[in-house]
């Protein structure tokens, strides 16, 4: 009688542990149902929207960044071996392209926006390359004190190319020139001294497209010329 009642007590059991089985598997096939349609029904796109990408080498380090920079900049941020920002590509706060290129020190060594075109910088004494006055490309020489002492220019009002030797001052002391209308000319001049009446002494070389030498002298409002 007690076997009869063990036999029973065993198969209700069983019973019970097949149900909760059964339960078990209906809500696992459920779950995986609701997964796939899911992921059916989810919309698939190719963009990825972030505030910033971190570019990292296999050793860790960061070699690229794109993103907003400390200065408002957004754009591309590269580095170096020692992780030392060399490059970069942004548009900055004013809505202004720029690329940016610095030494090791990190000093910036060549500078291109929209504005002010190219500039390579030294230890102090720079270049600038660009259109200045709308419409006139220029060269420009400038040194440790931030003096202009050359430029190299294309007039906009007769296409003739400049070049202008300045003093440390900042005065025009020479020009060499070739005119539209054939004309080479050399103009020297002395420092224009501040101050009313004072007139600055000038030389003048010109040599005309047929040849012919034109020569003269300005000192202190006195002309001489030859021929």
């Amino acid at each position: 009688m007690r076997d009869s009642v063990n036999l029973v007590q065993r198969i209700e059991r069983l019973e019970r542990q097949n149900r909760l089985f059964k339960r078990a598997a209906t809500v696992a096939a459920l779950a995986v149902i609701a997964v796939v349609v899911m992921g059916q029904a989810a919309p698939r796109t190719s963009t990825v929207e972030a505030q910033k990408f971190v570019l990292k080498d296999k050793t860790g380090k960061i070699r690229a960044m794109l993103g907003e920079g400390v200065d408002n900049e957004i754009g591309l941020l590269i580095y170096d071996g020692k992780q030392r920002p060399r490059a970069m590509i942004a548009v900055d706060d004013n809505d202004l392209p720029v690329i940016r290129v610095s030494d090791d020190a990190g000093r910036e060594r060549v500078v291109l926006d929209a504005i002010s075109g190219v500039r390579v910088e030294g230890n102090g004494p720079r270049v600038v390359l660009g259109v200045q006055h709308g419409n006139e490309p220029a060269l420009q020489l400038i040194d440790k004190d931030g003096w202009t002492r050359a430029t190299l220019t294309l007039t906009n009002t007769n296409t003739a190319p400049i070049l202008k030797f300045l003093d440390p001052r900042g005065d025009t002391r020479m020009w060499l020139g070739a005119m539209s209308d054939g004309k080479a000319q050399l103009y020297m001049m002395s420092r224009p001294e501040r101050g009313a009446g004072v007139r600055p002494s000038w030389a003048a070389l010109e040599v005309a497209a047929d040849g012919t030498l034109g020569l003269r002298f300005n000192q202190a409002g006195t002309v001489w010329r030859a021929p």
